[in-house]
């Protein structure tokens, strides 16, 4: 996702589609990893320095999912809408069974157009949430743990996304922990204010992104988790991503050292993930090639911990 909000400043999607695979594509089944990747073991938890920020029993109940979480986005003014085709809503939001379902509805006939750049018109209802704890990696907390195991929809017009993002109007930072956008290939981006020289490294509009691409077969077939491992080194934060329990790639989010950050789910739709740009693009005003028909994103044991220095 992209925390541009009131930028005015719009993100070429487009090109985020059509060269995934050229920053650091590597390739997944269901949970497994090429060999190169499974080298590197998965990060443990150190007992007795850990403490829960939000719950992996958060989904259990309204009352539980109330303690932990908000409903829609977090920023001010409009919560319903940011850079998709779709206006999130209450309704759009279930629990059963310890899973938070997102669903997102196509609409007979647009009501508007979005707030948020790139203005999209609205087809869809779909929803999303956000943590009420924001992440902050500092010398108080110097190690954040986030995860969670998702069952995403995929395809033309499909974007959903689990992310961290500054909080505003400090964007970026953001961090990318699952994304799918239009495709079914998983991207792990971290976005920048500034360059850092990694070598995988790309300037899309208004920040700097390195991405590491994941090809993954079916991402509605199962749940799989997505993880990302924060940590301070200096006034930087490092992140370690993970994938079906492997490690993915290490990245470097420049400058977030005590920077807070929100944690969201949603479902977004239309808009860049239907490789539309903005009016001038054939299919813009329908927001096609996009679903006719519901599309979900599911979560459960959604966890963060962190370390606490004092």
């Amino acid at each position: 996702m992209n925390a541009d909000h009131d930028s005015g400043q719009g993100v070429n999607r487009r090109r985020l589609l059509t060269s995934a695979l050229a920053f650091g594509g590597l390739s997944l089944g269901l949970t497994a990893l090429p060999t190169s990747a499974q080298a590197r073991s998965s990060r443990t938890r150190r007992a007795g320095t850990w403490e829960n920020v939000v719950e992996k029993s958060s989904f259990a109940s309204r009352t539980a999912f109330d303690r932990e979480w908000n409903l829609l986005y977090p920023w001010d003014g409009d919560r319903t809408t940011h850079n998709g085709a779709a206006t999130m809503k209450e309704s759009q939001i279930s629990l059963s069974g310890g899973v938070l379902t997102l669903t997102a509805t196509r609409l007979s006939a647009s009501p508007g157009l979005s707030s948020h750049p790139p203005h999209a018109p609205l087809w869809w209802n779909s929803g999303a949430v956000h943590a009420k704890e924001q992440i902050i990696v500092n010398d108080q907390f110097p190690e954040y743990d986030i995860e969670g195991e998702f069952r995403a929809d995929t395809g033309p017009g499909v974007w959903p996304a689990f992310w961290t993002t500054g909080v505003w109007p400090s964007w970026p930072p953001e961090s990318d922990i699952l994304e799918y956008v239009g495709a079914p290939t998983n991207l792990f981006n971290t976005r920048n204010k500034t360059a850092t020289g990694d070598a995988r490294e790309h300037q899309d509009g208004d920040s700097y992104v390195t991405r590491t691409a994941v090809p993954v077969a079916d991402p509605g077939a199962e749940f799989v988790k997505y993880r990302v491992w924060m940590y301070k080194d200096g006034d930087d934060v490092g992140l370690e991503y993970y994938l079906g329990g492997d490690w993915v790639a290490d990245h470097v989010g420049k400058g977030w050292a005590g920077v807070p950050m929100w944690l969201i789910i949603n479902l977004q739709m239309g808009s860049y993930a239907s490789g539309l740009n903005g009016p001038g693009d054939a299919g813009w005003a329908d927001q096609l090639p996009g679903p006719t028909t519901d599309t979900r994103l599911q979560a459960r044991n959604v966890w963060v911990g962190r370390t606490r220095a004092w």
